[in-house]
């Protein structure tokens, strides 16, 4: 996988309503974000967050989501879902995704892919890594000649 930023990406909203209880938690949060560079547009997601109740900052856990872009991947329009794992610790998240198969629509079915990104805490846009694969599409003259 690329290490490479192809793109960054901001968080538009965050909606999460933590539990008031000092210690082990889970919390769901519905994540809007702006897309640009390869992956140009906009996504809706939902997070499902574990947090151990220990950690500086907002503390330590892992996460898992599906997240739903709309948009263009290197020119080509349509919309395909991200499956998100990741972790935080306080001041840094570290997030892997990974196309779910089938979840392409439009010039961007049979999308596959997978990247991730890391950021920090302050950062407003996180550069991300996108490494993809595209079946042709005989409808697009520029596919069909390399076809």
């Amino acid at each position: 996988m690329s290490t490479t930023p192809c793109g960054t990406f901001t968080t538009s909203s965050w909606d999460e309503k933590r539990p008031e209880q000092s210690g082990p938690s889970v919390s769901h949060a519905r994540v809007t974000n702006a897309y640009e560079g390869l992956i140009e547009g906009s996504s809706a997601a939902h997070y499902v967050l574990y947090y151990s109740g220990e950690g500086p900052g907002w503390g330590s856990g892992h996460y898992h989501g599906y997240e739903q872009v709309t948009g263009t991947v290197d020119g080509r329009r349509g919309s395909f879902v991200l499956e998100h794992t990741g972790s935080f610790d306080g001041t840094t998240v570290r997030t892997s995704w990974t196309v779910v198969a089938g979840s392409g629509t439009d010039e961007l079915r049979g999308l596959r892919g997978q990247g991730g990104f890391e950021a920090s805490e302050g950062t407003s846009a996180m550069p991300y890594t996108f490494d993809y694969t595209l079946e042709p599409d005989p409808s697009r003259a520029s596919d069909a000649a390399t076809a």
